[in-house]
């Protein structure tokens, strides 16, 4: 109980404290829809990653996988589409390695080299305090699958023409 005479001092305090509060609590919230999605971009880079790979084993036409990840990635910015093959059990970054998993003619890969499809995507914030902190973002995704099937080859020149489709 007050003593006869005084008068509340905490009017409007309710008002004030919400309106400290409140651009913050936005914030987060904002900050929470950039963080989910981060990680649908990250997933869908993935998902490319991996669909190029399943193409990559059975189809070597590399413009052909170039073209079916980025047609996987939707409402994804692509950067990069990189298709390589290595021999197994060999270091990627050693050229003579990656030479010994060509055919003799040196076009058609062998069965049992590695398919690896590095898909590249970039990522903005849309909220705009986090967006100017962290700015944008690469983000990379890697596949690695082996070869099962050689196409196109002597016997299949065409791309198109490749009966085993993922």
């Amino acid at each position: 109980m007050r003593p006869a005479g005084t008068r509340s001092r905490t009017r409007g305090q309710a008002l004030v404290e919400t309106a400290l509060v409140l651009p913050v609590l936005l914030l987060i919230l904002i900050a929470l829809f950039d963080v989910g999605r981060a990680i649908f971009a990250y997933n869908t880079a993935t998902n490319a990653a991996r669909e190029g790979a399943r193409l990559a084993i059975v189809n070597q036409d590399v413009a052909k996988i170039q073209e079916r990840a980025t047609g996987v990635a939707v409402n994804t910015p692509v950067v990069s589409v990189t298709v390589t093959y290595y021999k197994a059990g060999a270091s990627t970054t050693s050229t003579a390695d990656a030479d010994k998993c060509l055919g003799t003619s040196g076009s058609p890969i062998v069965i049992g080299c590695v398919a690896v499809v590095q898909f590249d995507t970039s990522f903005s914030a849309i909220t705009p305090l986090v967006g100017t902190i962290v700015g944008p973002m690469t983000m990379s995704a890697r596949s690695e699958l082996p070869v099962e099937f050689v196409c196109p080859s002597t016997t299949i020149p065409d791309a198109n023409d490749c009966p085993k489709q993922p």
